[in-house]
């Protein structure tokens, strides 16, 4: 009977204890329904947080002496919580979201108490739940930003594509040439206005064309396979000179260019024509000019001809009636009166013995009474007709002056010569203008074909920086998309190169090219202006070093070849009152001299500017390191005509030229130089502010 009642007690005491153990089971099976229900419900992560923590201790054994917080990136939750800092036990499981430890779930007993392991199981599934549901709002937010922005960027990619493709069409349709994208077999299906324009055409591209079908190339059965054979070889052709026929039936002269394109999902061909008529018309006057200069030339030669006979005969009968009037002086001196040259007969120590003029008297030398010569002349046609016996002409220089002079022998019985009869005429004013009409023909021809070239030059160069700029542009759109679909493709590959390969260099090689055209555009700017008629004005603010760099740009291929060119420029001079085109002919002038005045193999041209500002003047040095001048020459470098370098074309009016613009400036240029030493020019200009000039 003992025995029954104790197993009965027994059995009660293990039946109390599956229904505690069971209640804890479903307190804890009640606090993970929570949780779960929480993360699920949509609501912030911080309330998640802050609900969880709240309701977590009553899952445990003693929820009334157990405490329960949530730390997620050092906030803790819910928010104040301090009771969780004084407990004597306790279970914590780590927040760990994509494998970072971000915080950490923590249950604590107040007074001392043993953890189940059911309880630490249950903390850990609380960990993990919370760890997932971090993870996978953090992850929510991201996608909503990335579909956002997304959104964003395809928008304004779309509204940049569009605003290209405008520019696109602005600049096909304006392009100032004639641009067609064509049909294989000849049909035209789109044309800028120009190409109508060039054709004499409707500009609405009413009329639908066919290259073929209306006979727009002047011989079609040979240019159209011609075309196609140059494109199947490289697959573009450019240059390429011929003719279309406009609407009236005549010929259009044009250079072509081709390349395959796709239009619309078919292969077609780009065309771009540039209208030559104009280019062509010039050829024509130019070919008619050098006709008529030929004719010119021919008819002047003849001239020539003819007067040099008229002389040769008027020498003659002179030396003819010479001779009879020899036993006359009388009547010599009659003859002499009726020449209006400067006429005297010389003997052999140079004493006039007659003369037809008073200064000319009929008594002392003759280089003194002609030439205020104090010694015979080194080239005398005088003493050159007593050595060689025969009649002398020639061209001499005396001082400023140049002279026509004609000797001729007086011969006695014996056929020895005892006098010379001398013509004198003094030419200078016709030399002069001979000089000048040469150097200024010479010069209007420069001007015009440094005109017509910039032009041709500019034109195409326009067109090349306007498409440079347009495809840097979308090349900065472009790489972006190019950028992530290399990223799913690691063989792409661009223009025969490696996709990284290509996208490190092509913004580089398209600024190299922007440069370039930079660079002709600059270049053809400064011909230009140095071609441009020049009006005489001092009005212009001028910059010397401005000067300086643009001279450079013009001259630069012609001294590149002898000198190097070293600047040391005052970045601080002031500007001077003056003209610019004329300060930029003396800089010219100068620095082509410096480079010829240069033997060897390359020579130094060193080039100063400076502010002097006690003299209230700017100062401009030009030294090379040349042969020099020498002290003769240096006296006579000013002078109009006077040259070195006469077998070389030269004039004698560059130096010249430039002292008579600084002297309209005002300015003074100074010559240093010793043969073997090099040459330095040195050029002052005074500063004169706009409101004393």
């Amino acid at each position: 009977m003992v025995k029954k009642t104790v197993q009965r007690k027994e059995c009660i005491e293990c039946a109390h204890k599956l229904e505690l153990d069971l209640k804890e089971r479903i307190k804890e099976l009640e606090c993970l329904y929570f949780v779960s229900s929480r993360i699920e419900s949509g609501k912030s992560l911080g309330q998640i947080l802050e609900s969880t923590a709240a309701s977590l201790a009553r899952g445990f054994q003693f929820p009334e002496l157990a405490c329960a917080a949530i730390v997620l990136d050092q906030v803790q939750y819910p928010p104040g919580a301090t009771a969780c800092q004084k407990v004597t036990s306790a279970l914590q499981a780590d927040i760990v979201v994509n494998g970072q430890c971000r915080g950490y779930v923590k249950v604590g007993y107040v007074k001392e108490s043993t953890f189940l392991e059911e309880e630490k199981r249950l903390i850990k599934e609380i960990g993990r739940m919370i760890s997932k549901a971090v993870e996978k709002h953090e992850l929510q937010l991201e996608l909503k930003k990335y579909v956002g922005n997304l959104k964003d960027l395809v928008k304004a990619k779309t509204r940049e594509l569009e605003k290209s493709t405008k520019r696109f069409e602005d600049l096909f349709e304006n392009a100032p040439d004639g641009i067609v994208i064509s049909e294989l077999n000849g049909d035209i299906l789109k044309a800028n206005r120009a190409f109508y324009r060039m054709l004499h055409y409707p500009e609405d591209g009413s009329v639908k064309l066919n290259f073929v079908r209306d006979k727009l190339y002047a011989n079609i059965p040979r240019i159209r396979p011609y075309i196609f054979k140059k494109l199947k070889e490289k697959g573009f052709f450019e240059g390429m000179e011929m003719s279309l026929i406009d609407s009236r039936g005549k010929q259009c002269p044009v250079i072509g260019s081709f390349i395959y394109v796709d239009f619309d999902g078919r292969r077609c061909i780009e065309e771009v024509y540039k209208d030559i008529r104009l280019r062509k018309e010039l050829e024509r006057k130019l070919i008619e000019q050098n006709e008529n200069l030929e004719k010119t030339i021919l008819k002047r030669t003849a001239d020539l001809e003819n007067q040099k006979n008229l002389l040769v005969k008027k020498n003659a009968e002179l030396v003819s009636l010479t001779e009879k009037l020899n036993e006359s002086k009388n009547k010599l001196q009659t003859l002499f009166d009726a020449i209006t040259d400067q006429v005297v007969m010389i003997d052999r120590e140079f004493n006039i013995k007659m003369a037809n003029r008073k200064e000319g008297a009929d008594s002392g030398k003759c280089y003194n009474k002609i030439f205020n010569r104090e010694r015979p002349c080194a080239a005398c046609p005088g003493a050159m007709v007593f050595q060689q016996k025969r009649s002398i002409t020639m061209e001499e220089k005396y001082g400023d002056e140049y002279y026509l002079l004609q000797a001729y022998p007086i011969f006695d019985d014996q056929g020895e010569v005892e006098g010379v009869l001398e013509f004198s005429r003094q030419i200078t004013q016709q030399k002069n203008m001979e000089l000048q009409l040469m150097q200024t023909d010479k010069l209007a021809s420069l001007g015009q074909l440094v005109s017509g070239i910039a032009h041709e030059i500019n034109n195409p160069n326009t067109f090349i920086r306007g498409n440079v700029s347009i495809i840097q542009e979308a090349m900065r759109d472009i790489l972006p998309i190019l950028d992530e679909y290399a990223g799913n493709d690691r063989n792409l590959q661009i223009a025969r190169l490696n996709y990284d390969v290509f996208r490190s260099n092509v913004l580089v090689l398209l600024e190299d090219m922007a440069q370039g055209a930079n660079r002709i555009k600059t270049i053809v700017d400064g011909l230009r202006k140095f071609a441009k008629r020049d009006d005489g004005v001092l009005n212009d603010e001028v910059d010397l070093n401005e000067i300086i760099q643009s001279c450079l740009r013009l001259v630069a291929n012609q001294i590149g070849r002898k000198a190097k060119v070293r600047l040391e420029l005052d970045a601080g001079i002031p500007k001077v009152r003056g003209n610019f085109q004329r300060l930029e002919q003396v800089v010219v002038n100068i620095l082509i001299n410096a480079s010829q005045a240069i033997d060897k193999k390359m020579g130094d041209i060193v080039i100063q500017t400076a502010h002097l500002e006690k003299e209230g003047e700017n100062l401009l040095r030009i030294s090379d390191d040349g042969k020099g001048i020498d002290e003769k020459t240096m006296k006579q470098i000013f002078d109009p005509f006077f040259t070195t370098k006469r077998n070389q074309g030269g004039t004698g009016l560059g130096l010249s030229i430039a002292y008579g613009i600084i002297k309209e400036h005002k300015g003074r240029i100074e010559v240093e130089s010793k043969p073997g030493a090099g040459t330095t020019f040195s050029v002052r200009i005074p500063i004169t502010t706009k409101e004393s000039s």
